[in-house]
């Protein structure tokens, strides 16, 4: 592997070559040259330059490897082709949109954090939300915020929490004043007291560079009756999804690499293999976990490998699966459609614990636009977003308090208070395992893809 010096000088020299040559490099979204192989975005490649020849000192490990074409694939996954690939980043606009009056704009990573619509914002507010929706891969987000300018296009962005470094280092946020968010007061300490939350958007220096959008501990779906396992809150064993001859041919996994840390956390739980911590791996560690799936995967064990939320929510659906390891969301679609023993898994061997943040682009500082930025942050953490993601989705937002006070003043029935009580209940179990959170970029991040690329590949 480079050194990490290595690849800031082959990046600065990337940076000075264009500059050099005074090439005008796009990607094939905006209708450039499809054949580029380089995912520098835009013109500005003086303020490019300025970001990326910052002190070693101040760089963190990986905002290097997002600027290299090779790199960047390696670590945000061997699908990931940013220049001649436009079905990556599929309906993101790519060009800088000047202020609008009463809309503010939102780059989001999971359509599963929309609120059903924006309709009550919009009521409340008296302002539009213009969403856009990437794919749920951290390096893919990194790129589209760091390289391609996201700021230029969003008022808002937000991502799964653990990036906050990348964005800081980037310049790519401003830090938040709470004081201009009347619902960040009066949060609950179960909260402010979720690792994300101390670490990574409010720091002990007293500086807060996001806030909570929602929350929670992903694990796994299973047919319960059909397997004969019992329904949540009782455990259930990974092994449904991994190694189980009742679901042979019947279970599926994804694609990320945070699905193999899922995988490790089952053959750590189960006392199959020594991990420490199955979000950030040791080469070795990796090397095992993908030996494990390659054995399994040519077993015949799973059905698919899904990518997007979609898929998951089809293979139940569809009764191709009668374990896979998705998101809640997934689930609760399915129950919506009949499907009441489809359950998710109360884990034995423990979870992916989450927290998406929302954060303030620079730029939307520097266009004028900060004050519908805030309003929408607060507006999350309301109790009309409170009342509306818990029942839809099952995640838990910033101020799940004021979501049952919403509900209860508004006439909303007690299903809402219910459901929101017992997102907190689910979470504060979930949370108590010791594994695992997820992580955005663990120190050995591209020899994990590296195995899960292998994989795939297998």
């Amino acid at each position: 592997m480079k050194s990490r010096s290595n690849i800031i000088g082959e990046t600065n020299n990337l940076v000075d070559n264009l500059l050099d040559t005074k090439k005008t490099y796009t990607d094939s979204v905006g209708g450039a040259d499809k054949k580029s192989v380089l995912i520098i975005h835009g013109t500005h490649f003086q303020d490019q330059k300025r970001r990326f020849k910052m002190k070693k000192k101040d760089t963190s490990k990986y905002f290097y490897h997002h600027l290299d074409r090779r790199k960047f694939i390696k670590v945000a996954g061997s699908s990931a082709v940013i220049a001649g690939a436009p079905a990556i980043l599929t309906g993101l606009t790519r060009t800088a949109n000047a202020a609008k009056p009463n809309v503010v704009r939102m780059l989001m990573t999971a359509p599963t954090m929309i609120p059903g619509d924006w309709s009550k914002f919009e009521e409340e507010t008296g302002i539009k939300v213009e969403h856009e929706v990437m794919k749920d891969d951290i390096g893919l987000f990194l790129n589209e915020v760091l390289v391609n300018d996201a700021g230029d296009r969003f008022d808002v962005i937000s991502a799964l929490a653990g990036s906050e470094q990348e964005l800081i280092d980037g310049e790519a946020i401003v830090p938040v004043d709470t004081a201009q968010l009347p619902n960040w007061g009066g949060m609950k300490d179960s909260i402010k007291n979720i690792p994300y939350f101390i670490n990574d958007l409010n720091r002990p220096d007293g500086s807060v560079w996001g806030t909570p959008l929602a929350m929670n501990a992903d694990s796994f779906g299973y047919h319960a009756d059909i397997l004969g396992e019992p329904a949540p809150p009782e455990e259930v064993s990974w092994s449904l999804v991994f190694d189980d001859e009742r679901t042979m041919g019947k279970s599926a996994t994804g694609t990320y690499v945070y699905y193999f840390s899922e995988c490790a956390t089952y053959l750590k739980g189960a006392g199959l293999a020594d991990i420490k911590n199955p979000a950030s791996m040791t080469p070795k560690e990796a090397e095992v976990v993908a030996d494990f799936l390659i054995e399994r995967k040519k077993a015949g064990q799973f059905r698919s490998w899904h990518t997007t939320f979609d898929d998951q929510v089809q293979l139940i659906k569809n009764n191709e699966v009668l374990a896979i390891r998705c998101w809640e969301p997934a689930v609760k679609e399915a129950q919506k459609a009949g499907m009441n023993n489809f359950h998710y898994a109360t884990a034995k061997e423990g979870y992916m614990k989450w927290m998406h943040g929302c954060y303030i682009p620079t730029q939307a500082k520097d266009r004028g636009t900060i004050e519908a930025s805030y309003t929408l942050m607060n507006w999350i953490l309301s109790g009309a977003y409170a009342s509306a993601i818990s029942p839809l989705r099952g995640y838990v937002s910033g101020r799940p308090d004021l979501g049952a006070q919403y509900a209860k003043q508004n006439g909303l029935g007690d299903d809402v208070g219910i459901a929101i009580a017992e997102a907190e209940a689910k979470i504060a179990n979930k949370f108590s395992h010791e594994d695992f959170w997820f992580i955005a970029v663990p120190e050995y991040l591209e020899d994990m893809q590296g195995q899960m690329d292998r994989v795939l590949a297998s």
